[in-house]
């Protein structure tokens, strides 16, 4: 029972933290919106490069790597919310290539599809959120189904990957003083 409590507070974690980036990022993309009729192409592929990082950092945290093939595994109740997320992360790579392309195009014809561009970014935004929202749908529904001697093999997982986080976190230090 305390790996499976320790590994939903771990999740619920990550999802605050990926929320907390997302509305960080987003923020800042609305800004550019507002502002990209002066901004140059230069700001905008920022705002395209911080948007795909993040995209990204969602495929490689615990719900992705761990939460995601338990269920799978386990059980047919979230096969529904499973193809949900996996369409909307697919909408978001396809939202990416979209505004990176039309960015390139932008740049070399001068073409005035800023607003595309601004209509295309703010679709990639409500699809990352979307999918943060459906995320922590699956989490209340890992809670539900997967069984306790699951969450142990789990929970070590996660142990395991913080551990190794941590250990390449760690500055090196001079023994010389």
């Amino acid at each position: 029972m305390l790996t499976a409590t320790y590994s939903i507070i771990a999740l619920k974690i990550e999802q605050r933290r990926a929320r907390w980036t997302f509305t960080s990022i987003q923020r800042h993309i609305l800004y550019g919106i507002r502002h990209l009729k002066t901004a140059g192409g230069v700001d905008l592929e920022a705002l395209l490069n911080r948007l795909t990082q993040f995209e990204q950092y969602c495929h490689r945290r615990k719900v992705e790597v761990f939460i995601i093939p338990a269920l799978r595994k386990l059980t047919h109740e979230a096969d529904a919310l499973l193809d949900e997320l996996e369409q909307l992360s697919k909408t978001s790579v396809d939202l990416l290539c979209s505004v990176r392309e039309k960015l390139q195009q932008w740049l070399r014809s001068g073409a005035t599809i800023v607003d595309d561009i601004c209509v295309t970014l703010e679709q990639c935004c409500a699809s990352f959120y979307r999918r943060l929202l459906r995320e922590e749908d699956l989490v209340e529904l890992a809670e539900r189904v997967i069984p306790a001697e699951a969450w142990f093999g789990i929970a070590k997982c996660f142990l395991y990957e913080d551990g190794r986080a941590l250990r390449l976190k760690e500055p090196v230090h001079d023994d010389e003083e």
